[in-house]
């Protein structure tokens, strides 16, 4: 955990607008804001936030801190005995602390720690061989694995991550474009980690998984789609495997979109209790796009042509485990020039 006291960079007003709202959280670095007033706390910024008022009002949108932010946030008293409760049991990554009267007094960030884990019985797998076809022709001959963002393609912000985690192996499966990416990766500093799995004809999205499975059938495999950015605690992931005893996972990350309009929760005859809910905010579990398969829990699948759907219903269909872990709201799915617009405004992506 870490204990940040000095809050004048993370500081904001309720009338901040969005572009220094984004501004002030890049250069508090802590990926949040804290919306007060008076020195009391009103409410709380973070990525997720950010991503909600760009999805729902676009990337243009000049919407003020009070609109943004999270209004009821998770807080706790000046009590380090309780904190790591806190966390466990909510799905959080910061934890202002406030007195009694809600004054702030600081925050704790809980900070991933990858240096403890090591995944040595799992082999990774980035699945690179779509068309890129949602993102329109000026990607077309570009495989969307190597969109800069920042300066940096996604493909590499996922090898980052990968190669500190300890594996077994790291594949990457391809097929359109393949050779764009084998250079790209064979003129990195992962070139030596990296084994390649080149589809002669597209497998799907889970074709790749069934192939490498069943020849390294001794092995987990941490499956990743190629076009998502992400930021995951893998000692919890790891964690939950075991706890768990699943035998296939499914990642999710919490997506929170608000309608920009008035709700009538009503009967067909309004009466007395009509209620009308302001431009309500609804979350959404959505699947992520990272998997985990336990070592054998493929064996009986044959046919290797096959999307991800398809896969999930065969595997619930041989009456095996299937479990779902979230990994919070720190993740984007670059899947139109939409989203890249907003991954670019995105702090958890540096």
């Amino acid at each position: 955990m870490k204990i940040i006291t000095n809050l004048s960079k993370l500081s904001i007003s309720k009338d901040l607008r969005l572009h220094e709202i984004l501004s002030k959280m890049n250069d508090g670095e802590e990926a949040v804001l804290l919306v007060v007033e008076n020195n009391k706390l009103l409410g709380l910024i973070t990525d997720g936030d950010i991503r909600r008022e760009l999805v729902t009002n676009g990337a243009n949108s000049n919407s003020n801190a009070n609109k943004i932010m999270n209004k009821d946030p998770v807080t706790s008293c000046d009590d380090f005995t309780k904190w790591e409760n806190v966390f466990l049991n909510n799905d959080i990554e910061h934890l202002p602390i406030v007195d009694k009267e809600n004054n702030i007094m600081k925050v704790v960030r809980n900070i991933k720690n990858y240096e403890s884990v090591t995944f040595s019985d799992t082999a990774a797998l980035i699945v690179a061989g779509g068309l890129g076809t949602r993102m329109g022709d000026s990607y077309k001959d570009h495989p969307k694995c190597l969109i800069e963002i920042k300066n940096k393609t996604i493909l590499e912000r996922t090898l980052e991550l990968l190669s500190n985690i300890g594996l077994k192996k790291i594949f990457i499966s391809l097929n359109h474009e393949h050779q764009k990416v084998i250079d790209f990766v064979e003129k990195s500093k992962f070139k030596k980690m990296v084994e390649f799995l080149v589809e002669e004809e597209p497998l799907g999205t889970a074709g790749s998984l069934v192939t490498l499975s069943n020849k390294y059938n001794e092995l987990n495999f941490l499956v990743v789609n190629s076009d998502i950015i992400f930021d995951i605690d893998f000692l919890k992931l790891k964690n939950y495997f075991g706890e768990s005893k699943s035998d296939f996972i499914i990642c999710t990350s919490q997506y929170e979109i608000e309608i920009p309009y008035g709700v009538l929760e009503k009967e067909k005859i309004l009466d007395e209790k009509f209620e009308i809910i302001e431009k309500p905010r609804i979350k959404y579990d959505v699947i992520a796009g990272i998997y985990f398969a336990k070592s054998n829990s493929l064996v009986d699948i044959v046919n290797n042509k096959i999307e991800m759907d398809e896969l999930i219903i065969k595997i619930k269909n041989l009456n095996k485990k299937i479990t779902y872990f979230n990994i919070g709201s720190n993740w984007i799915d670059i899947g139109n020039n939409g989203q890249l617009k907003i991954a670019q405004k995105l702090s958890f992506i540096n």
